[in-house]
């Protein structure tokens, strides 16, 4: 083997060091979320909840600063109900961007380090309160009416006056009576976040170990 071979095969030992990419922390941290859904005026009332799911769940943002990671992020809600007319269609509320912010201990990070953040969806429900109808459907209990033999058309019809001449809080105010249906409803969601900070580390070839711990 020639000189100029030799130096080619062992430039990185000539150069006397390497670059490393290490992991200075990884940790996993829960964030709960108590979300009030209204739905909008333009569409009926609420009868029956049949579903509450999360989508679009992102990350937008990981931030380092001494010993922490800051997590921003975003997803939309969708409720899909049977409202509360006497036909029964189906309709959809939906609540966009909703955003969300974590902040996440991890030991040694520091500002200008790299990092990276994962997010999943661990639970979702809903909760109406248990004058609504909506309440009874999900809990399954019975639904009853105080009024008379024909209240399940004369419920329909009374909530349908009641959403036409913008009264529908009347009917919350009044619905330990008649178990009117809703407009509102809450949802909460917990979230599971994964943040990872990396750097990179000048490391001394020939010294047999490589460092347990980030430069500075």
């Amino acid at each position: 083997m020639n000189d100029r071979a030799y130096k080619e095969c062992t430039l990185g030992i000539e150069t006397g060091t390497i670059i490393v990419r290490q992991i200075v922390g990884e940790k996993e941290k829960q964030k709960a979320l108590d979300i009030h859904v209204v739905v909008p005026e333009r569409k009926p009332s609420i009868e029956q909840i049949v579903d509450v799911f999360v989508k679009e769940v992102e990350v937008n943002s990981v931030d380092v600063i001494t010993d922490k990671v800051i997590v921003r992020g975003e997803f939309e809600i969708k409720a899909i109900y049977v409202a509360a007319l006497p036909e029964q269609p189906v309709h959809a509320v939906e609540v966009k961007h909703y955003r969300w912010t974590l902040d996440i201990d991890i030991p040694g990070a520091r500002r200008g380090m790299d990092a990276e953040a994962s997010v999943v969806v661990e639970f979702v429900d809903y909760d109406v309160e248990d004058h609504h109808r909506a309440y009874k459907y999900k809990n399954f209990e019975p639904i009853e009416c105080d009024d008379d033999e024909d209240d399940e058309d004369d419920d329909h019809n009374h909530d349908n006056d009641c959403h036409d001449h913008d009264h529908d809080h009347d009917c919350d105010h009044h619905g330990h009576h008649h178990h009117r249906n809703c407009r509102e409803f809450d949802v909460s969601v917990i979230l599971k976040v994964t943040a990872k900070v990396m750097t990179d580390r000048e490391v001394t070839i020939g010294t047999g170990t490589l460092p347990t711990t980030p430069k500075g």
